[in-house]
């Protein structure tokens, strides 16, 4: 009986065909699959088993992504030789001993710049990967504005900026690594993030060396000081405007603060489950901070966070009403003057998923409107809070959210070193409160400072 066997790579495409029978006496034909040259360049820049192996997203952030650097290629040449300017080459009478000073300053506090700024922003990058990733190349191109200026400069304000461009490139490299990492395991499907991180540099390697055949080039030709800063604008230009279409085309599947805060309105609001699709066309890069509350009506407007216990029961300023409220996993503390208002939650140790706490705060804010009529007390009907959701409910809407494609296993939420209150005798793994109701209860309403 004659058959085919096909080999076949990860995206179903036939490397090699087999022909013959069952028969052991005839002879096994093979014939492998024709790749067209250019198609065999292009996967060797492309994950193995493209477009299977990683989100559907990935070839749009890819190609913006090249761009953008491809225009700082040219930018990074024309920054380089204002520094060699600034430090005396081609400059008989500049001291190389000074040169190396400003160079050993430069660099060393830079790397403390680095320490400081990986220990202060680190928790947050990853949940914010898409704002880091972008507000790295904004550090970038402001250190490379800074160095155009250092040819004109005297020998102590171009220390200082030197200094300066030193010390933003180092925050360049801290956000845009660590958001980089955190984009790479978002696109890999398959536990390919190796494979894919060694693409990338393939790619970036092909990219970095056409912009710095163009921009010796570009070097060449250009001299005027003018010129220099005109082509340096548009480069520029060019730069955030395609690492912000990168970043915009990343549809993430965690729900960070911002994210969650568009997806739970639009239950509130239509009882609808937005997908990372839809959520990613409503998502703000820049503005919108990340932690921004609202109303229904929008009359009420507001900023959450996570804190200590600490910060709920210590913060008292004057002018604000002030309540507290408890719940199975948190403490919820609230301060509200006019139209304003700020939460602060402080999670309780063993919640496993924070992101409750936060629907319960967008879903606070959302009823301010009602709730402030007659004081926040008129927020509660028979110890139950006006729009109350219970466990049940959420825990409906969180499987509708996994089923959208939401990745909840991942606290995106916490932006800092997640700090966890503990009650009890303090000691490990003693109940939180084992007749604790699950939903909110009114502990008391503070007065007027």
């Amino acid at each position: 009986m004659s058959r085919s066997i096909y080999d076949i790579d990860p995206a179903g495409n036939v490397i090699t065909t087999y022909t013959g029978t069952d028969s052991e006496e005839e002879t096994l034909r093979s014939e492998k699959t024709e790749v067209p040259l250019a198609k065999a360049i292009l996967y060797a820049f492309l994950p193995a088993g493209y477009p299977h192996t990683v989100t559907s997203d990935y070839l749009a952030y890819q190609t913006y992504d090249s761009l953008q650097a491809f225009a700082s290629s040219i930018t990074s040449l024309l920054a380089n030789r204002a520094v060699l300017e600034g430090l005396g080459v081609g400059d008989s009478s500049s001291s190389p001993t000074g040169a190396l000073i400003l160079k050993i300053t430069g660099d060393t506090i830079s790397r403390i710049a680095t320490i400081l700024f990986a220990h202060r922003m680190g928790q947050a990058i990853e949940p914010e990967c898409k704002f880091y990733r972008f507000l790295a190349d904004i550090f970038n191109d402001s250190a490379q504005f800074l160095d155009l200026l250092t040819p004109a400069l005297p020998y102590f304000p171009k220390l200082g900026v030197i200094v300066s461009a030193g010390v933003l490139r180092s925050l360049c490299g801290v956000a845009a690594n660590a958001s980089k990492a955190s984009l790479s395991a978002h696109f890999a499907l398959t536990g390919n993030l190796a494979e894919l991180n060694a693409k990338e540099a393939s790619q970036e390697t092909v990219v970095s060396l056409l912009g710095m055949l163009v921009g010796t080039l570009v070097v060449r030709m250009v001299e005027d000081k003018q010129m220099v800063w005109m082509l340096m604008v548009l480069l520029a230009g060019a730069h955030l405007l395609m690492n912000y279409r990168a970043v915009r085309s990343v549809e993430m599947r965690s729900l960070n603060r911002q994210r969650a805060t568009i997806v739970f309105r639009e239950w509130l609001d239509h009882g609808t489950i937005l997908t990372p699709a839809q959520a990613a066309q409503r998502e703000s890069i820049l503005y919108r901070g990340r932690g921004n509350l609202a109303s229904k009506t929008g009359e009420y407007t507001g900023f959450c966070s996570f804190g200590t216990y600490g910060d709920i029961k210590g913060w008292n300023p004057r002018g604000y009403h002030r309540y507290e409220f408890e719940a199975q996993g948190y403490f919820l503390g609230v301060w509200h003057r006019g139209g304003n208002f700020y939460m602060r939650i402080a999670v309780k140790e063993g919640t496993i998923r924070p992101l409750s706490a936060w629907f319960d705060a967008v879903n606070h804010a959302y009823h301010f409107d009602s709730a402030l009529k007659d004081g926040l007390q008129s927020h509660y009907e028979n110890e139950m809070p006006l729009g109350y959701v219970s466990e049940e409910q959420k825990q409906s809407i969180f499987a509708a959210l996994t089923a959208a494609g939401w990745d909840l296993d991942q606290n995106a939420v916490e932006t800092m070193l997640p700090i966890r209150v503990r009650v009890g005798d303090g000691k490990k793994g003693v109940p939180l409160l084992e007749k604790e109701p699950a939903h909110l209860v009114l502990l008391r309403e503070a007065k007027h400072d």
